[in-house]
């Protein structure tokens, strides 16, 4: 009744092929990095200077410089010092020099000091009790060497005595 005929091979299975290997995700870029000084926090220092890649945001107190990608400065923040980043928002109370490409100076702020900047907003409400001097080219603020003016010879000047 059933016969099985030579001419015909049966089938065989073939092996899976090998996954393809796919390379990985590429990592999901971090948010840009992000200090805080907390309101509870003050920092004092002679010669005092706060360096960030990132955005820092002062709430507390700081007696120095801060300098940094983005600086904020916001109700609660006091700085006594040079602030000097690409973006500067101050929302609380600054007295020192402010230099930076963009500077926006909100309702809450008070400023007592000079703004070199390229781009400047003041809200209106806000207390600004200084000189403003727009720069036409954001390398002019030199905020790769700390705001710090430099001499020809690419020195540092020594403050003079009065």
């Amino acid at each position: 009744m059933f016969t099985r005929s030579s001419t015909v091979e049966p089938k065989t299975i073939d092996a899976m092929p090998p996954p393809v290997r796919r390379p990985p995700p590429p990592p999901v870029e971090e948010a840009a990095s992000k200090s805080v000084i907390g309101k509870d926090l003050r920092i004092i220092g002679q010669g005092l200077k706060i360096i960030s890649q990132g955005t820092i945001q002062v709430e507390g107190e700081v007696e120095g410089d801060v300098r940094g990608n983005e600086v904020i400065i916001s109700d609660s923040g006091k700085v006594t010092g040079m602030v000097a980043a690409d973006r500067v928002i101050v929302r609380g109370t600054v007295s020192g020099v402010i230099r930076g490409a963009t500077v926006a100076l909100q309702a809450s702020s008070k400023v007592t000091g000079d703004v070199h900047h390229v781009s400047l907003a003041i809200e209106q409400g806000a207390e600004f009790d200084g000189r403003c001097k727009r720069l036409g080219d954001p390398s002019e603020l030199n905020l790769d060497n700390g705001g710090q003016v430099l001499a020809p010879n690419g020195a540092i000047p020594l403050p003079r005595a009065i």
